[in-house]
């Protein structure tokens, strides 16, 4: 849900305000759903990304986060349903790799029609879900160069708790 703190920013930012709007592209909420998880996990682990839930496995229409016509790679390495993991090295994974060598990735999703490669612009990669090393049915949205999860883009708009409808702001990456 819109808050004035998070409207006033991205405002902002659209006006090439505040540092983070250098950044080409908006990142959405990819469906209606809670951010459960951010810089640190509940245990106080480093996670480095935004994890986003609707708290329903098989979640209808999991849309790629950035809104921007870009060439997707997705990558399918499993074709069943699942929720609650099925070991790392298993999640399906939707990625777009930057010119400026940053990749962006979304995790987890469950296999559909939907899932193939394409250049689209908010298009559906799979259902949400739990494939890889996954307690539950989520979307995990990551930036990084080299495995250096970078943070800055989702830090100042997005935060544990909050519940986001689709295409509401998450950040701005690129």
């Amino acid at each position: 849900m819109r808050t004035p703190l998070k409207t006033t920013l991205a405002a902002l930012a659209a006006l090439a305000l505040i540092p983070a709007a250098a950044a080409a592209y908006t990142v959405g909420s990819p469906f209606p759903g809670t951010v459960t998880a951010t810089t640190n996990y509940s245990s106080g682990t480093f996670h480095g990304a935004v994890d986003i839930s609707s708290g329903r496995c098989n979640y209808w229409g999991v849309e790629t986060a950035v809104q921007a016509s870009l060439s997707w790679n997705v990558t399918i390495n499993t074709s069943g349903i699942v929720c609650n993991g099925n070991g790392s090295g298993n999640q399906n994974e939707a990625k777009h790799t930057f010119s400026n060598g940053y990749t962006f990735r979304q995790w987890h999703f469950i296999k559909t029609s939907d899932s193939y490669d394409r250049t689209c612009n908010r298009c559906q990669v799979g259902n949400e879900g739990g494939t890889g090393n996954a307690t539950g049915a989520h979307t995990h949205m990551q930036y990084d160069k080299a495995g250096s999860k970078n943070t800055s883009w989702y830090s100042p708009y997005t935060s544990k708790g909050e519940f986001l409808d689709r295409d509401e702001l998450v950040g701005y990456v690129g």
